[in-house]
């Protein structure tokens, strides 16, 4: 995700299998990525990628992460669905969507952001795999909402 939880949330058996899933999955076409970081740079915007980030990606459980400033942090070898997440997350903050240290408004923009990537997935060029990823990963956000909701009920 962006706003700091990465793809997979923040846990050891997150990174690893953060570096399972990165390595199964097909890396965005460069083109694209380069369009479209070079249009964020006339922005303003940063996208960032070194081996020394994608460890510490790894660490972390992500592919890739939007900081508020509009830095984006991505993997070397981030794939199409992590790709434009983070685009999204980045109109999601843009927007002044965030609220922080607010749980359920991060996971309702995972889901939002997850849904939109499965719903317009050949649009995007997101591959069968990065489909499987992504629904594992929203019924595993959508269990999280329900859950904080019934905690906070």
């Amino acid at each position: 995700m962006g706003i700091g939880n990465g793809i997979l949330g923040v846990d050891m058996l997150q990174s690893e299998k953060a570096a399972e899933i990165i390595g199964k999955q097909k890396p965005i076409d460069k083109t694209i990525f380069d369009r479209v970081k070079n249009s964020l740079a006339h922005k303003g915007l940063t996208i960032h990628q070194s081996t020394d980030t994608d460890e510490w990606l790894i660490s972390k459980g992500a592919e890739a992460v939007t900081f508020s400033d509009g830095t984006i942090v991505m993997h070397t070898k981030v794939s199409a669905s992590g790709f434009f997440e983070e685009l999204i997350h980045l109109g999601q903050i843009r927007n002044g969507r965030t609220i922080p240290e607010d749980m359920e408004n991060s996971i309702l923009m995972e889901i939002e952001a997850k849904e939109r990537l499965i719903k317009y997935r050949k649009a995007y060029g997101i591959t069968g795999y990065e489909v499987e990823v992504l629904t594992e990963v929203l019924e595993h956000y959508k269990m999280e909402l329900e859950i904080l909701r019934k905690v906070g009920e």
